[in-house]
């Protein structure tokens, strides 16, 4: 009897952590989802381009994604703790990492730039840049409006 509840606690326990992780993956396919749809939209890419770009940008989101973007967030989110707990070997590792991961992340998005320009004609890969850009200051402005809203609810309710 212990057997069966000690396993059906531990496949309980599995189903939940895949269950988190398929959502936070559906966040980031949605995120670039939204992220491809704002840049063709706003591009003037040729039918053979955007198959090309299509391909490229969804092996590198997901490089980038998984190599940078996960580590980063986890790197901060340690950086976040109260600095007078921080030791200073701990603040100099922080600074490293969040160095590394930048140049990581700088040189994945060269080499995304790179294969675009064997297949995409430049003042296009520079449209797309400039459009990926945009898109940031669209989903920060978003992101900022969405806390003010909090705030000010939250207020109101006080």
């Amino acid at each position: 009897m212990k057997r069966v509840l000690g396993s059906f606690l531990i496949l309980i326990a599995l189903l939940g952590a895949t269950h988190a992780h398929a959502q936070k993956n559906n966040r980031f396919e949605r995120f670039k989802a939204m992220k491809l749809s704002f840049i063709l939209e706003n591009t003037n890419l040729s039918p053979q381009e955007i198959d090309s770009f299509k391909s490229i940008f969804d092996a590198f989101e997901n490089q980038y994604h998984d190599e940078v973007w996960i580590l980063k967030r986890k790197v901060w989110k340690e950086a976040h703790r109260p600095f007078d707990t921080m030791s200073p070997e701990d603040a100099s590792n922080f600074i490293n990492d969040e160095y590394r991961l930048e140049q990581l992340g700088m040189t994945i998005k060269h080499k995304r730039n790179q294969e675009l320009l064997k297949v995409v004609c430049p003042e296009n890969v520079l449209e797309i840049l400039i459009q990926e850009k945009e898109f940031d200051q669209v989903i920060l402005k978003r992101m900022r409006n969405q806390n003010k809203e909090e705030r000010n609810k939250k207020k109101d309710r006080e």
